[in-house]
């Protein structure tokens, strides 16, 4: 095929290639240029920030015949075979593919014999966390009595995988995520080596979605070009990742910090038909709540546009009715909302539940807003006299009649919070309702001072009696049968007699 992808297009050729990698590369440079490297190397590291590229490299370097104080000519026929791929001497091997005690056989026997064109044999086993234990055993004495014109470099993204016998007889070299500065400048480079007019804060947003590995951000560049190859804006890398955009993002916050669910959860339901992520959704509100914590505490513009790649501009302005601690709590509720989507059956009910939060904690528990969207129609609570149960079978049915009264007063937030909850027992005067250990969330804000009184009051309205409730988790103990009637019926329960 004729097209090159990107980050094979601008794979690094020689030491100063590599971005975001100085302390490794000036290492091995001076090695290479003082001949003194050693035959055995381990590069660990996150997927994509120069691992195999850095191993190639100092492969090249060991063999070239002229070179460049310590970077590899280029010109000498030993690099040129390299760059062409037919270099002999230096073989790249699979470890995921080649993973059995007899693929390192083999290689120790191939591995004896003096190189044929080049200074070093040299290989480079890839993803060598793979390997078997027999495998590593059989590699295992190959390092310790290597061949006198072989090197080793072994590349691994789970380092704590890899037995200490092999660790300890290799030089390890740890590839660190790329920094947000040293990304930019080689997509800059890429970008005007394409001829693209490219945007920095478009940049800037690919580097953010990368997770600090440089050949996503690479790829992600070339995904986004095949929409356009001359020009880079934030628009098309919005498009390309399927973003919503701060602008929409402000939209829907904005309209749950001023008290406007109704709208704001409209706005989440187009969303999520378009075929939104509702990951990508957290990860946006999250950056976006993020920079306008970073305004209110960062004073200098050019550090905010540094650290947020954009400037924050007048939009942030609309929250100054919230305190830092507020966008604080905020930024901890959608944190903590966004961890229980994994075993959720409904994953948007987490993301509904944050945005009202999100009013809650501006402005206090929200009633008729939610109850236009979620109900639709108004619902008189009827008032009924409720007898209190008499024994410990009866108290169940009494607390669907706790969740009923909630719902029908309009505070479906609490309701919604209480149906993840399960009525364990009435202990004393305290009805415990535990939460498995994916709703820690709606136990906690079962048990929010305002929120468990409001609960509270219901439940002795029902039970015509002062009750507490208390939200607690499956795994604590529950009351045995003795603790239980001690709690209920106090010093008396000595005088029972149990069978």
């Amino acid at each position: 095929m004729s097209y090159l992808a990107l980050y094979r297009k601008y794979r690094p050729r020689t030491f100063s290639d590599f971005a975001g990698q100085e302390e490794t590369t000036e290492a091995l440079r001076y090695q290479v240029k003082s001949a003194t490297f050693g035959h055995s190397y381990l590069f660990s590291g996150i997927r994509g920030t120069g691992k195999t590229s850095m191993a190639q490299v100092f492969a090249k370097a060991i063999n070239c015949e002229d070179l460049q104080d310590g970077e590899p000519c280029g010109k000498c026929p030993s690099c040129v075979s390299f760059e062409s791929g037919a270099q002999m001497d230096v073989l790249e091997i699979d470890a995921a593919s080649n993973n059995s005690v007899d693929d390192i056989r083999e290689l120790r026997e191939n591995a004896r014999f003096m190189p044929a064109y080049s200074k070093y044999k040299v290989y480079i086993i890839d993803e060598v966390q793979m390997l078997s234990g027999s495998a590593f055993n059989a590699l295992l004495k190959t390092l310790e009595e290597p061949a006198p014109a072989v090197v080793f470099i072994l590349a691994t993204t789970e380092v704590h995988k890899i037995p200490e016998t092999i660790l300890s007889r290799t030089q390890r070299y740890s590839f660190k995520r790329i920094s947000q500065s040293a990304m930019m400048q080689r997509l800059s480079y890429i970008a005007k080596e394409e001829g693209v007019d490219a945007q920095a804060e478009a940049l800037h947003l690919l580097c953010e979605h990368s997770g600090g590995a440089l050949r996503d951000a690479i790829s992600l560049l070339d995904k986004t070009l095949s929409l356009d190859r001359t020009r880079l804006t934030v628009e098309q890398v919005q498009k390309s990742l399927g973003l919503l955009g701060r602008e929409r993002i402000h939209r829907l916050l904005l309209s749950a910090v001023k008290g406007r669910i109704d709208e704001a959860l409209e706005e989440l339901g187009i969303i999520l038909r378009e075929g939104k992520e509702l990951t990508m959704i957290y990860r946006e509100i999250l950056s976006f709540l993020r920079g306008i914590l970073l305004s209110r505490l960062v004073k200098e513009d050019a550090l905010i546009e540094n650290l947020l790649g954009y400037a924050p501009g007048e939009m942030t302005k609309e929250y100054d009715s919230l305190t830092s601690e507020q966008l604080d709590e905020l930024i901890g509720i959608f944190d903590d909302s966004q961890r229980s989507l994994r075993f959720s059956l409904i994953p948007r009910l987490h993301l509904e539940m944050a945005l009202i939060a999100t009013w809650e904690k501006a402005h206090g528990p929200v009633q008729v807003e939610v109850k236009k969207v979620l109900e639709k129609r108004k619902v008189e609570p009827i008032k009924e006299e409720v007898a209190p149960p008499k024994d410990l079978d009866d108290y169940t049915p009494y607390w669907q009649k706790v969740l009923d009264k909630l719902k029908a007063s309009g505070d479906i937030a609490t309701y919604a919070f209480l149906l993840e909850g399960t009525f364990e027992t009435r202990a004393g005067d305290t009805l415990l309702i535990s939460f498995g250990a994916d709703y820690d969330f709606h136990k906690n804000r079962v048990n929010e001072e305002k929120t468990n009184a409001k609960i509270s009051a219901v439940a002795s309205e029902v039970f015509g009696a002062s009750l507490k409730v208390r939200g607690v988790s499956k795994e604590e103990t529950p009351l045995d049968p003795e603790e239980r009637l001690k709690a209920l019926f106090g010093d008396a329960s000595d005088k029972l007699e149990f069978r």
